[in-house]
């Protein structure tokens, strides 16, 4: 199949193909930034925090009102599909931490390819063709060594970094229940594992 041009927007009749990569879908209005915190979301609708090592960690979306929109970045493959990513995956309930999009990126590489926008899932969910959803059986959390998390999921997951005090640890999840939050299991000495508490939230 042919990739879509990085810009191409699609009328609303038009049917949204099921094995495009997420890579030739996403929009390419973002930016990345390693301090999310002291940038502005000026010239672009998104920002991407990266930790140290590249991981997205963050994104900002720039609205109409006076502040930003502060999220957990989710993140999806690039070379998965609409179909892979909405019909075989978690990914509804990850975009509960991420209402606006998710961050499209290489694994490989760690290259960021731009970013999924919600209004491209809720248009494929509401064709004719879409046979129902995804089975949503919860994974649970994996909160592996930071490390680690770049370069090894190729499922929909999301980074948060846990702001309950003093812990500031990046769990990968890959469900997200809000009625029932993922246990963190902290940095160590002196600070235990805890309830995840979500550090941005707009």
């Amino acid at each position: 199949m042919t990739p879509l041009p990085a810009h191409t927007r699609l009328p609303a009749h038009t049917p949204l193909p099921a094995h495009t990569r997420l890579a030739d879908l996403a929009s390419r209005d973002f930016t990345t930034a390693r301090d999310p915190d002291g940038q502005e979301v000026q010239d672009r609708r998104y920002l991407i925090g990266l930790s140290a090592d590249g991981t997205p960690t963050t994104l900002v979306v720039r609205t109409s009102r006076a502040a930003p929109r502060r999220m957990p970045a989710v993140v999806v493959s690039g070379s998965a599909t609409l179909q892979d990513v909405v019909e075989e995956s978690a990914l509804l309930n990850l975009l509960e931490l991420s209402p606006d999009a998710a961050v499209v990126m290489d694994h490989a590489s760690g290259a960021v390819h731009g970013v999924l926008e919600r209004g491209t899932v809720d248009a494929y969910l509401r064709q004719d063709r879409f046979p129902g959803g995804p089975v949503r059986a919860g994974g649970g959390a994996v909160t592996g060594d930071d490390s680690c998390l770049c370069g090894t999921h190729r499922t929909p997951h999301a980074h948060v970094i846990c702001a309950f005090g003093g812990c500031g640890r990046v769990n990968a999840l890959h469900f997200y229940d809000p009625e029932d939050p993922p246990e963190c299991p902290g940095p160590g000495d002196p600070v235990p594992a805890h309830p995840l508490i979500l550090s941005v939230r707009g």
